[in-house]
């Protein structure tokens, strides 16, 4: 094994336009040292193992039923045949011919078990997508530096936005070192295996790095329906894995969930005339939100809903939540509009869909997480979410 090798392990399906770009990108780099690219596909019909095997890949073909987050990037690094590691998506694109040198340099000086790097958005990404995108790389530079975190008592001393941090990695585009990652595999979870990793690894002793000027151009225009279901997946593993959540609001039933987002609903029919003055001209079906309500129980949705949608009269615990999504739909918004006006009308209503659908989704997403941890998860409740723990 050389010493200045490097492995780059990427799984692929239908990678696209934008996976030759990440494919040229790898070609580009200047780097002395040997690259042994490893592809994992699952399935691919438009092109992607061609490309990759033009490219001088090891491609290992997978059912794609076979395809796992853990499992298949357990497989790829198998197959490495060199320490360093890095472990990257199909779309995630380098953004200088200096990436991968710098990604091993940062990895060899710090003495971290891994380090993931910075991401910025698509050319052709959405007001919301930029938004994302640009809020979680800043979210990041400003994350205080926790000390080494070496037990579970230490861990969950911490804040927990400090913890969460302190287990953060990313495996759009990630360094390992192969030899820690040969002795602690990625755990068997269903998603987030990178903060799952992450997590065993820290309470080893480890640190995971950040490397905020070493970029990678990643985004996504996803639908609000995506959206949320992804909202609710991410707070049910990010909370099975660390063992809590940000804020307990388990109290909420699902019929409190349906008034928020009511109440929500409300908001966002309110700004649509504020902002265009006039009939809105949106069919119901075609709103996040409503479609939504379609998925709620019959009995809660027996009646007509507006600005005021249940029967009943909330708690002021429901009613402090439905106010406090509705700021920060506001609140996002308003960011939107200030740091990346939307061209028109129609790309307007995609952000603000955009904002209320991952709001909305985190909101069911710590619930379900909450009542998960406790034990104590309501029949209802479970009904509803289920559908939505698959499909990312």
């Amino acid at each position: 094994m050389m010493e200045n090798g490097v492995s780059i392990i990427i799984p692929t399906l239908n990678g696209g336009k934008i996976f030759a770009e990440c494919l040229d990108a790898i070609g580009q780099q200047d780097y002395a040292g040997p690259i042994q690219l490893i592809v994992i596909d699952s399935g691919s019909a438009d092109g992607t193992v061609a490309r990759a095997e033009k490219a001088g890949a090891l491609v290992k073909r997978i059912d794609p039923k076979q395809f796992h987050h853990a499992w298949t990037r357990n497989e790829g690094v198998s197959l490495a045949g060199f320490d360093p590691v890095v472990l990257m998506v199909q779309d995630a694109v380098p953004c200088s011919d200096q990436w991968l040198g710098g990604m091993v340099r940062a990895l060899k000086e710090s003495g971290a078990a891994a380090a993931f790097a910075a991401q910025i958005p698509h050319a052709d990404a959405t007001p919301y997508a930029r938004f994302a995108t640009e809020s979680v790389a800043r979210a990041r530079l400003g994350a205080p530096d926790v000390e080494k975190v070496n037990s579970l008592e230490a861990f969950n001393q911490l804040p927990y936005d400090d913890a969460y941090r302190s287990a953060g990695l990313d495996n759009v585009c990630a360094i390992y070192r192969k030899e820690i990652l040969e002795k602690t595999p990625f755990p068997d979870v269903e998603f987030a295996e990178d903060l799952a990793w992450a997590f065993e690894t820290t309470l080893l002793g480890h640190r995971i790095l950040y490397l905020p000027h070493i970029q990678v151009r990643h985004s996504h225009n996803r639908s609000p329906d995506y959206d949320f279901r992804r909202q609710i997946i991410n707070s049910h593993w990010v909370a099975r894995i660390m063992g809590r959540v940000r804020e307990d609001i388990s109290y909420l039933s699902l019929q409190d969930l349906m008034f928020v987002t009511g109440s929500a609903r409300a908001l966002i029919f309110r700004l649509m005339k504020e902002k265009w003055r006039g009939p809105t001209e949106c069919k119901a079906e075609r709103l996040f939100v409503d479609r939504m309500f379609k998925q709620y129980p019959l009995m809660f949705r027996g009646y007509r809903l507006f600005s005021r949608c249940l029967f009943i009269p909330p708690r002021l615990a429901v009613k402090g939540m439905a106010q406090q999504v509705n700021a920060d739909i506001a609140y996002q918004l308003q960011l939107i509009e200030d740091g990346y006006p939307p061209r028109d009308r129609d790309e307007w209503l995609r952000a603000l869909e955009q904002v209320s659908a991952n709001i909305l989704g985190r909101m069911h997403g710590e619930v379900y997480a909450g009542c998960m941890l406790n034990g104590s998860l309501p029949r209802p409740l479970e009904c509803f979410i289920q559908p939505f723990l698959s499909g990312v």
